[in-house]
C-alpha cells in the first residue's frame, strides 16, 4: 500500500521532472498564449490550488514583471468591480472538476480573454474549456489530501512566472539559469528535510498532540506554506488550525494563545526574523507550546534545516509541515484508507461535480 508519507517522498522526483520538461511544455503554452499582451497574472482557484498559488505568487511576480493577483473563484465571479482583459487567467484545478472554477473559465471565455488551465493532465474538464493548458506535473496522487499537488502546483506556477518573464524580455537568461540551479537544489535537499521532520515528530509529536489548536506563521512564501499547513492540519488529523502571515498573526492572535495552543514559526532568516524567533520565544518561554520550523532553532523541540533553494525554499518547508501533518495524523490514529469515501458529506454538498465535455 501506497503511504501518504511515500506521497510526501515522491515530491522531489516530480519536481524535477517539472524542471526537465518546462522548455517543451512552456513552448506549447506560449504557442497559444500570445506573451507579449499579458500585462497581469491571474490565479484562481479553490483549498490547495489557492494555497499552492499564494505561495508561488511572490517569485511569479517578480520573474514575469507583471503583476500577480490571486483570487478565490467565488470571488472572483461574484465580488470584483473590475478584470483586466488584458491578464492572463490562470485557473488551477487538480482533477480538473472544481465547479465553481470552471464556471470562472466559462466568465473569461465568454468576455474574450485570455485562459490557461493548471491540472493533472490535458484531458480533464478544465484542461479541455481553457485556451492552453500546462501539466501540473503532480501525476496520480493517491490521496485527497494533496500533498504531491500542493508542491507540484507552487512549482509549475513559479515556472511560469519564468517563462513569462523569458518571454517578454523582462528576464534575462543567466537569471532564468539562476533560478533553475535554486530550484534543483530545493528539490534535492527535500530528503534531508523529510527525514529530520520524521525525527523531530519522534521527539516533539506528544506535546502537539495535547494541543486544542494549531496556528501556522511565516512571511512571503512562507505564508503559503502556512495556510496550506493549516489545511492539512484541519483535513487530516483533524486539529483546528489556522494560518497567518507574521505581521498580521501579531495583531489579533497573538491576544488570544495560551498552553492549548501550539505555534509554528517558519522562519528563513530573512524579512521579520527577530519578530518571528520573538514569537516562538513567546509560546515556549510562557506556554511551552511554540515551535521553529527552519532558520533560527533553539532547542530539540524545534526542527532546525538550512533551506538551500533560494527562492525555492519555500517547497523545502512545504515538506516539513506535509511530514507534521502525516505524523500527527498517524500517530493519533487517523485511518487514511478510508479518508478517500465521502458518500455521506456529497449527499449535502458537492465541490466538484463537473462532467466532460459532451456528457449531460
Amino acid at each position: 500500500m501506497v503511504t501518504m508519507l511515500d506521497c510526501i517522498k515522491r515530491v522531489p522526483s516530480l519536481l524535477e521532472k517539472i524542471l526537465e520538461g518546462a522548455q517543451e511544455n512552456f513552448e506549447k503554452v506560449f504557442a497559444k498564449i500570445p506573451a507579449g499582451q499579458v500585462d497581469e497574472l491571474v490565479f484562481i482557484g479553490s483549498g490547495t490550488s489557492f494555497t499552492g498559488a499564494s505561495t508561488a505568487r511572490y517569485l511569479a511576480e517578480k520573474a514575469s514583471g507583471v503583476r500577480v493577483t490571486v483570487a478565490l473563484p467565488e470571488e472572483f465571479l461574484y465580488q470584483y468591480s473590475f478584470r483586466n482583459p488584458h491578464a492572463l487567467y490562470v485557473f488551477i484545478s487538480q482533477t480538473g472538476t472544481s465547479t465553481v472554477t470552471m464556471d470562472a473559465l466559462r466568465y473569461v471565455k465568454g468576455k474574450g480573454f485570455l485562459s490557461l488551465a493548471v491540472s493533472e493532465k490535458p484531458d480533464t474538464p478544465i484542461a479541455k474549456e481553457a485556451d492552453a493548458f500546462l501539466d501540473m506535473g503532480c501525476g496520480r496522487e493517491e490521496y485527497g489530501m494533496r500533498t504531491i499537488g500542493y508542491s507540484t502546483t507552487v512549482m509549475t506556477l513559479m515556472w511560469l512566472g519564468i517563462a513569462l518573464g523569458v518571454r517578454k524580455k523582462y528576464l534575462g537568461r543567466e537569471a532564468a539559469d539562476e533560478y533553475y540551479r535554486q530550484a534543483k537544489a530545493a528539490a534535492a535537499n527535500i530528503p534531508d528535510v523529510i527525514e529530520k521532520a520524521m525525527h523531530w515528530m519522534d521527539v516533539g509529536r506528544r506535546r502537539m498532540m495535547k494541543s486544542q489548536f494549531f496556528a501556522f506563521t511565516g512571511t512571503g512564501p512562507l505564508y503559503g506554506v502556512s495556510m496550506e499547513a493549516a489545511v492539512k492540519i484541519w483535513e487530516a488529523p483533524q486539529f483546528p488550525a489556522g494560518g497567518y502571515e507574521l505581521d498580521e498573526g501579531m495583531h489579533g492572535p497573538n491576544y488570544g494563545y495560551n498552553y492549548n495552543h501550539a505555534v509554528f514559526v517558519l522562519n528563513d532568516g530573512g524579512t521579520g526574523n527577530d519578530r518571528a524567533l520573538a514569537l516562538a520565544r513567546y509560546m515556549k518561554n510562557e506556554h511551552g507550546n511554540g515551535y521553529v520550523i527552519g532558520v533560527g532553532a533553539t532547542d530539540e523541540k524545534d526542527l532546525a534545516f538550512v533551506p538551500a533553494g533560494g527562492a525555492f525554499l519555500c517547497l523545502e518547508y512545504a515538506a516539513a509541515v506535509q511530514v507534521l501533518m502525516y505524523r500527527l495524523a498517524v500517530d493519533g490514529g487517523r485511518d487514511f484508507s478510508i479518508l478517500g469515501i465521502h458518500a455521506k458529506m456529497n449527499s449535502y454538498f458537492q465541490s466538484h461535480t463537473e462532467k466532460p465535455s459532451g456528457e449531460n
